[in-house]
């Protein structure tokens, strides 16, 4: 006898009032369907009685889909177990590793999240990774590819990674990166990039992400030098620099509502410098984290959202601007031009699969959030062999998925969400294993409607 799963999103389509979206959460299926079968479907999860009304066709095709099932809701549930263990096994087999050179920065941002390693005194900070960490670490690399494992990218992270003081460094790291053809890519403030755009460009960094948070003095309160100068003006000329070179520049705007109101001007400022027109230029939005932010200074991603809405027009892809909607929408719309698996995940992100963050002591951690926190080191580099020696932290991190948290367990979107950010829930709660949903439900219904509205208007949104 059929039953409804208990794990469909049902969306009511917004230019066509007529239809439902509705959303398979562990079987990956996207369909458009009339109102009348959406309805009768959500009536059914009470009450299978309600099946009663749709026809046989329909039944047939609404069972295939996965949108009502024969199985009981403990072997439903033991079902999505098995998908959500599937999903990591693949999932750890995708490594994507970060390598800082130093700790050292600088700069002295005001929302910065490594603020509190300030207190370890600038011995600690200024230690910068020796060649013989490099070699150990690309070994590790070596060994993981013939295993089979794919290994994504390398991004330089900080720190600042691309200090005056780490060029010789970060020439080595690029050239092992080289050797073994892995993708390289790097995270900085863009003070010093004048300094590194020919090795960026020789290369062949896939992006810089840079960090821009507003126009002229705007940016100089929120992102100084240590000693407080500003540094918009050097930034922006670097980043000039970097695009006549044809290096691919990412910059990013960290926002709250201290800087909220700046993001018209400042996008006006990219356009007056032609860089908008380049292929070369990309640029989002992030709000701050709010687990690290002022209380009453925090914004959220949805708010941030509605801001962008009000700028740009209609038939503008407004999600592109922000990084937590782009992945979404970019992943929805690859699933449906090429006919491909729906976006599902048993963790939230690389923290909970295949990301390494590794420091210039050796240390390595599962992501950038917990960098130096003891209780959060996954393993360290054994630069004799060559190995990363990895402890029961990394498994406690990597076996956090969706099936082991008991909020998730009865959550229509858990394959979707992977139980959010293990980072800041464990601020958040003191508790890695709570879930940090933040907004990711409304953020989903809103991407996967706009986007399945647009794809429909040329084809069949079903999937």
């Amino acid at each position: 006898m059929f039953r409804v799963s208990h794990y469909n999103i049902y969306l009511p389509m917004k230019k066509q009032s007529e239809n439902y979206l509705i959303v398979q959460g562990y079987r990956g299926s996207f369909d458009v369907v009339d109102k009348s079968i959406a309805k009768v479907l959500m009536k059914g999860e009470k009450d299978p009685s309600y099946l009663n009304e749709i026809s046989e066709e329909n039944l047939a095709v609404l069972s295939k889909r996965g949108y009502i099932t024969e199985l009981e809701e403990e072997k439903e549930y033991e079902l999505i177990e098995k998908v959500s263990h599937i999903l990591n096994t693949i999932s750890r087999k995708n490594m994507c590793i970060t390598i800082m050179p130093t700790y050292n920065c600088n700069f002295r941002c005001e929302y910065c999240f490594e603020q509190n390693l300030l207190s370890k005194g600038k011995e600690w900070l200024s230690e910068k990774m020796t060649i013989e960490m490099v070699d150990a670490i690309f070994e590790q690399l070596r060994k993981h590819k013939e295993e089979g494992y794919k290994i994504g990218s390398v991004y330089l992270f900080g720190g600042e990674p691309l200090l005056k003081s780490n060029k010789d460094i970060v020439t080595y790291i690029c050239q092992k990166c080289k050797e073994q053809e892995i993708p390289i890519s790097c995270i900085s403030n863009g003070h010093d990039l004048d300094e590194y755009v020919e090795l960026l460009k020789e290369y062949k960094f896939e992006r810089v992400q840079i960090t821009v948070d507003g126009v002229g003095e705007e940016h100089d309160k929120r992102r100084f030098l240590v000693g407080g100068q500003g540094s918009y003006d050097r930034i922006m000329k670097n980043i000039q620099l970097a695009l006549e070179k044809g290096i691919h520049i990412v910059v990013r705007t960290n926002v709250n509502k201290k800087n909220i109101k700046s993001i018209q001007r400042l996008i006006e400022e990219y356009e007056n410098r032609g860089w908008v027109e380049k292929e070369n230029f990309h640029y989002y939005f992030k709000s701050t984290l709010r687990c690290y932010e002022e209380l009453g200074v925090a914004l959220s991603d949805v708010e941030l959202m509605k801001e962008l809405a009000e700028y740009f027009h209609e038939d503008v892809e407004r999600f592109q601007f922000n990084s937590i909607y782009q992945g979404l929408s970019s992943s929805i719309r690859t699933m449906i031009d090429n006919n491909a698996i729906a976006p599902l995940r048993s963790g939230y992100c690389g923290a909970n699969t295949g990301m390494y963050t590794i420091d210039p002591y050796g240390d390595i951690y599962p992501c950038w959030d917990v960098l130096a926190e003891e209780d959060c080191k996954i393993g360290t580099v054994d630069v004799e062999k060559g190995e990363f020696v990895l402890n029961s932290v990394n498994d406690h991190w990597k076996e956090r998925t969706v099936d082991r948290l008991d909020e998730c367990k009865k959550c229509r979107y858990m394959l979707f969400c992977g139980g959010g950010c293990s980072a800041q829930a464990k601020v958040m709660h003191s508790d890695m294993n709570k879930v940090f949903c933040d907004d990711f439900t409304k953020i989903f219904d809103e991407v996967v409607v706009e986007v399945c509205e647009k794809a429909f208007a040329k084809s069949s949104c079903g999937q």
